[in-house]
């Protein structure tokens, strides 16, 4: 029993690792049929390229030339050019930022149980899968994160590229607000271009 026992708490303690250490997951959608390999130049849709979810209740004004800033970065990184006229530029870029409150309820057959005969002929806490146990009920509440980029073309006016990024925050994602937006953008723009 006891060695079940332990087993089953490494499990569920590395479940929870994993879920605490989770990164930023992206999806990616494009306009399929659209060119993107002469693109060379971006600038900003407008002054404030930010846009707000609806489920964002505080808007932290810092947030935006800091997602700006990230933004701007991994693209230089990618040999791109950011320049100041809109007009001059191959593509602009919006984003949004959002955040939405869940709930998770989990339930496993419980170790508190006792050693116990479950089933005929099986002995030890097999009882629990039987029916015969306890279980365990945890929930949990978390704050799903977001943010979605847009990419438009100049010349086109028109959308061609979309990304969102998600992650359930913790407080060391508060905490470390550069480093969780870098996570973020670079999860985004490694989707960028399309290959």
């Amino acid at each position: 029993m006891t060695t079940r026992t332990n087993l089953l708490g490494m499990v569920l303690a590395c479940a929870t690792l994993a879920a605490c250490a989770s990164t930023f997951k992206a999806t990616h959608d494009y306009d399929a049929n659209h060119n993107f390999s002469n693109y060379q130049t971006f600038a900003w849709l407008s002054e404030n390229p930010m846009k707000v979810g609806d489920g964002v209740n505080t808007h932290n004004p810092l947030l935006e030339p800091r997602i700006m800033s990230a933004l701007d970065n991994a693209l230089v990184a990618k040999g791109y050019q950011w320049v100041a006229d809109r007009a001059a530029a191959d593509f602009v870029i919006s984003f949004t930022i959002g955040s939405r409150e869940e709930i998770r309820v989990d339930s496993y057959p419980s170790m508190s149980a006792g050693y116990s005969r479950g089933h005929p002929g099986h002995w030890g806490w097999g009882g629990a899968y039987y029916g015969y146990g306890h279980t365990d009920v945890t929930v949990r509440q978390y704050t799903k994160g977001m943010l979605a980029v847009d990419i438009f073309d100049v010349k086109e006016r028109r959308p061609v590229w979309h990304s969102v990024a998600t992650k359930t925050i913790n407080e060391s994602d508060r905490q470390n607000i550069d480093a969780t937006v870098k996570d973020a953008v670079d999860s985004i723009i490694a989707g960028f271009p399309p290959s």
